[in-house]
């Protein structure tokens, strides 16, 4: 297995979904307190997790945060071991799922899917980032318009600025005043169309500490990621409807005062001008 192999179409969530794996694994073992976890076996933690035998070397990078008796180098040589036999389990999950129909992948709810495909609990935000990633893939695609594993990724990293935007905007105002507003209210003093909702929402979780900021989040976030694509692909659309007066050499300022978008837009339609000038 080479995570080369596969990076046009995972590497984009690849460490996030790891750091995720690693955070539920600690918190698994936490339950068994420090002695016992530096004491065990990795192939006696491995057993406890239920985990697949090739994540031993995450495992044993999870054990190794708990005793700290590595020094730098190894710590770094551990952290490389562990991702690269995680992108083998990864890349497994994610060819398993992107072999599902539409329908039977972006329906299926995330307990069933772990029931079905026989993961552990430790694997769940694997499998759930895997099926969000996917499904959005699938989605962009159903407007006959080839989106490729690299565009995706352009997509994801275009809303991930976007949110980034909106919180450095919501930042200025009291901590208390945002976690205890409505969305809409937030929009409405943002100014920020409808269809940013959910970019708002996140944002609102960033700043009340319910999350981080990372490609991994903005994935979770299937809803308000899919919002973001089809205003990409509504302003796609106008492009298309301007034809050849279309001039690929403005920038970004000029497109927005063109098609009339609010300055919260301006990375969906750098998105959009990037796919259809290309």
């Amino acid at each position: 297995f080479s995570v080369k192999k596969r990076s046009s179409e995972v590497d984009f969530i690849l460490e996030d979904s790891f750091i995720d794996t690693v955070k539920r694994i600690y918190n698994q073992l936490k339950e068994y307190g420090t002695k016992f976890v530096c004491g065990a076996k990795i192939q006696e933690l491995i057993d406890i997790l239920g985990v697949d035998d090739r994540l031993d070397s995450a495992v044993a990078y999870v054990q190794n945060k708990f005793c700290g008796e590595s020094d730098a180098l190894v710590k770094r040589d551990v952290h490389s071991a562990a991702l690269q036999a995680y992108g083998s389990v990864f890349g497994d999950i994610w060819d398993t799922l992107k072999s599902w129909s539409h329908d039977k992948l972006c329906t299926t709810k995330l307990q069933d899917l772990l029931d079905i495909l026989g993961f552990p609990e430790a694997l769940d935000g694997a499998v759930e980032m895997a099926q969000s990633a996917i499904c959005g893939i699938f989605s962009v695609k159903k407007r006959d318009i080839k989106i490729t594993p690299e565009m995706y990724q352009q997509a994801v990293g275009a809303f991930k600025d976007t949110v980034k935007d909106i919180y450095e905007r919501l930042r200025p105002y009291l901590k208390a005043f945002v976690c205890s507003s409505g969305l809409q209210t937030l929009m409405n003093i943002l100014g920020v169309p409808d269809d940013f909702d959910g970019a708002v929402e996140i944002a609102q979780e960033m700043i009340c500490g319910r999350a981080a900021l990372s490609s991994a989040l903005m994935v979770k976030h299937t809803a308000a990621l899919q919002g973001f694509i089809d205003t990409i692909m509504g302003v796609l659309e106008q492009f298309y409807t301007l034809g050849q007066s279309k001039d690929c050499n403005a920038g970004n300022p000029e497109l927005l005062t063109s098609l009339r978008k609010p300055e919260t837009k301006e990375w969906a339609v750098e998105i959009a001008d990037d796919w259809y000038c290309v």
